[in-house]
């Protein structure tokens, strides 16, 4: 199986480097010329190049790595290149923003989309590494009339890079739901953070913390684009936050300890049952 990476950053790199180490034949392309040697050097790919045209039309998958604005862009400039039963995909954290024209653009290759819930607050190839796949999620989202071996292809590709949960959603469901587990959790990261007002608070923290704010440590580019193009759903499920946050405020304010504790022990049902 021959795939193509568009786009040797720290999700595409950690791609290649677990596909090449499963059997595919991983080739890569990228703007910038250091990430497409350090991917040939440390063989994360077979090959690589600037010019996705080098690889394009050999390819029988071709994994979008790339922003959410840029795939429309990318589809539109090579599709002359695409071959019927070739698979495009992308990796992308929202899918209703662009998914429908991806879908059309992407013809005579056939478009499903997929999402890997996984990553790292560091950016760049060389920590791809240490992108954890295990005990992740995966969910593809296909639309339209993807056909069936296309959705099995994709499940494969999830299996074989590692990932502990393979789901299939539309991607209505997908954006929905993503806004809250992923988008809302790095709202409240940011906001914890950029709420700090001491000088000295880094000698007082601890795991819970530390463990809260890792992704506050965040790509300022990429994710203001997930948050714009998801921004509904995102609006709500802050909202819905902010009525949590406040009721528990408001608990303190009233010092109603049996009502905090009834918070408590709500919140410590529900992420149990996260864990079955």
């Amino acid at each position: 199986m021959k795939v193509l990476i568009v786009g040797l950053g720290l999700m595409g790199g950690a791609y290649a480097y677990r596909l090449m180490d499963k059997g595919y034949q991983v080739y890569g392309v990228d703007i910038n010329s250091n990430a497409v040697k350090y991917a040939k050097d440390n063989k994360f790919i077979i090959d690589g190049s600037n010019n996705p045209s080098d690889f394009i039309s050999d390819m029988d998958i071709i994994v979008l790595a790339i922003y959410p604005q840029a795939i429309i862009k990318f589809l539109n400039e090579y599709n002359s290149l695409f071959k019927e039963n070739q698979i495009i995909t992308d990796i992308c954290g929202v899918k209703t923003s662009f998914v429908k024209d991806a879908y059309n653009n992407a013809k005579p290759a056939i478009y499903c989309s997929h999402h890997p819930m996984a990553g790292r607050e560091k950016i760049g190839i060389e920590y791809s590494k240490e992108c954890v796949f295990s005990g992740a999620n995966y969910l593809i989202t296909p639309s339209y009339d993807v056909p069936s071996n296309v959705i099995d292809t994709l499940y494969k590709m999830g299996v074989d890079l590692g990932f502990k949960r393979v789901t299939v959603m539309d991607i209505e469901k997908h954006d929905k739901m993503v806004g809250f587990t992923s988008q809302l959790t790095h709202a409240i990261a940011v906001s914890l953070v950029n709420s700090d007002h001491d000088d000295d608070t880094k000698n007082y923290i601890g795991d819970s913390y530390r463990d809260l704010t890792r992704i506050a440590m965040i790509n300022e580019d990429l994710w203001s684009e997930l948050f714009l193009e998801n921004k509904n759903y995102l609006v709500d499920h802050i909202d819905s936050f902010l009525i949590e946050l406040n009721k528990l405020k408001s608990t303190l304010a009233k010092q109603d300890k049996e009502a905090l504790k009834e918070i408590f022990r709500s919140s410590t049902r529900i992420r149990k049952e996260m864990e079955k």
